[in-house]
């Protein structure tokens, strides 16, 4: 049993974040157990057995999540459950041995936390939060074939009842009081592991031979296998699951695209494709205004090759709508400026990125310049080094790590002297922090990495990417304080630099 809540868990992690439209970060924090109800009593009564609402019981499933261990087939039911969406799954667990009739109330089968062949429905919100779910009471399912041995659904099933429950954090259900029940009716499934959307062969999906490509559902050998199938020549399958002609824009010379209309781009840090769509390319050379009010990507083109990406939003820019030169290193951007990472591995030989002007503010409290009060500051941190981040994670500071490229200021504040320090302007794809250090020097209050800072005052990572920051802070002593301008995200993760106004007033 130790063995079965063991895989329910990993599977639980996953269905639900199939399931619902939205999974992850902190959106749960607070409510461990989406579907309990919010009073967090525990039911003990069935609801009476002759409320069930009759359901329709699909005829194409899809495998939503599979491994040695446990299964979960997932497909829509109609009927009016009281959710914007509305699944019946049959999940499974322990591996094989699944043949046969199987009664699917007897023994461990008579609640979730312990059955081993498990049937469930679940209505969503439009946000993709859990509204109810149910679980068996009566019925039989019957196996043609394990379905772990083929990964196929195989089976025939007699009507299944099912009553509202609540699903505590062991995954123990227990009934609501009162609750809904329903039923499906007795049917035949036959089920591939190849979704319904999916239009190739089935027996192709996932057999780790060959990326089918334009199958009208995502082959999962396109993600790990490179002989593709359904595309000629020597295309290759695009993240759209769309045949694409390949080129490469950083060869010696650079392989320009076939067809003379099309823009040879980035796709990953492996891949560049050629683009038909004119939509994404933007006639601005380097250095002009990009894609001002469009969604154009590329620019700078030349015989096909994009030599430059529009700067509007993307992560790691300015978002200034300007054309900047691609470059896979920082030779390519001259003295002035860094190749600015979009995708890739640092130290990989996979980054590619744009070329950003460096920071033109002081990369260390050492030479930080003085701020004036009242008077913005336009700056940005491309360029800049991680200098500071150990002693910034405090809750008397900005709360948060921020192991990004930083900036620094400083300023001179008497005793009782109050400011309000502020970020404006962020870029979009930015997600800066504040910090406030001292009184004292840099040589003894700004200490850079690894050395904590131990004289944080005041600080805030509240914002995410392209939103305002805000600190206020009053001085109990008189003497220079330190402004630090930060980055949450590393050099080499998302969102990692941009531009900002620093306004102290």
């Amino acid at each position: 049993m130790v063995m079965n809540l063991l895989s329910r868990t990993a599977l639980a992690v996953s269905l639900f974040c199939v399931g619902v439209t939205a999974c992850g970060g902190d959106d749960n924090k607070n409510n461990p157990t989406p579907d309990a109800r919010p009073d967090g009593s525990v039911a003990i009564d069935a609801p009476p057995a002759d409320s069930c609402l009759a359901t329709t019981i699909p005829t194409d499933y899809d495998l939503a999540s599979s491994d040695a261990m446990n299964q979960l087939w997932r497909g829509p039911i109609t009927g009016d459950l009281g959710g914007v969406t509305q699944n019946v799954q049959f999940e499974f667990y322990g591996g094989a041995g699944t043949s046969g009739a199987v009664d699917l109330t007897a023994g461990d089968n008579a609640n979730y936390k312990t059955c081993s062949q498990c049937v469930r429905v679940l209505t969503f919100d439009s946000a993709g939060a859990v509204l109810k779910q149910f679980f068996q009471t009566a019925g039989t399912i019957t196996f043609t074939e394990d379905p772990f041995t083929n990964k196929k659904l195989v089976a025939a099933t007699t009507a299944i009842k099912l009553v509202e429950v609540t699903i505590a954090m062991d995954f123990t259900s227990t009934p609501v009081p009162g609750g809904a029940c329903l039923t499906l009716p007795a049917t035949n499934i036959n089920a591939d592991r190849a979704p319904a959307a999916y239009t190739c062969n089935a027996a192709t999906y996932g057999d780790g031979a060959t990326c089918n490509c334009a199958c009208g559902a995502h082959d999962p050998d396109c993600d790990t296998v490179s002989v593709v199938a359904g595309c000629t020549g020597t295309q290759v399958c695009g993240p759209t699951d769309t045949c694409a002609d390949a080129c490469n824009v950083f060869a010696n010379p650079a392989v320009p695209c076939p067809t003379a209309t099309n823009t040879c781009g980035y796709s990953s840090s492996t891949q560049d494709l050629c683009y038909s769509n004119p939509a994404v390319t933007d006639p601005a050379l380097v250095g002009a205004a990009c894609a001002p009010a469009g969604n154009a990507l590329f620019c700078a083109v030349t015989n096909t090759i994009s030599g430059g990406l529009c700067d509007a939003g993307l992560s790691g820019g300015q978002g200034d709508h300007k054309c900047r030169k691609v470059c896979d290193s920082n030779a390519d951007c001259g003295n002035n400026a860094d190749c600015n990472f979009l995708t890739g591995t640092l130290g990989a030989g996979t980054v590619k990125g744009m070329c950003e002007a460096k920071t033109n503010a002081a990369d260390t409290c050492l030479t930080a310049p003085t701020i004036t009060l009242n008077t913005p500051i336009t700056a940005t941190n491309v360029g800049a080094a991680n200098n500071y981040n150990a002693g910034l994670e405090g809750t008397a500071c900005t709360n948060l790590p921020q192991a990004g490229r930083d900036v620094a200021y400083q300023i001179t504040l008497t005793a009782g002297q109050s400011i309000t320090a502020k970020l404006t302007n962020v870029t979009s794809a930015y997600d800066p922090s504040l910090a406030i250090i001292g009184p004292g020097t840099a040589a003894t209050s700004c200490l850079p990495d690894p050395a904590p800072i131990t004289q944080c005052v005041a600080g805030s990572d509240a914002g995410a990417e392209g939103e305002d920051e805000t600190v206020p802070f009053t001085a109990t002593t008189a003497g220079t304080y330190f402004i630090i301008v930060d980055s949450f995200y590393a050099a080499d993760k998302k969102f990692p630099t941009g531009t900002f106004t620093l306004t102290v007033n």
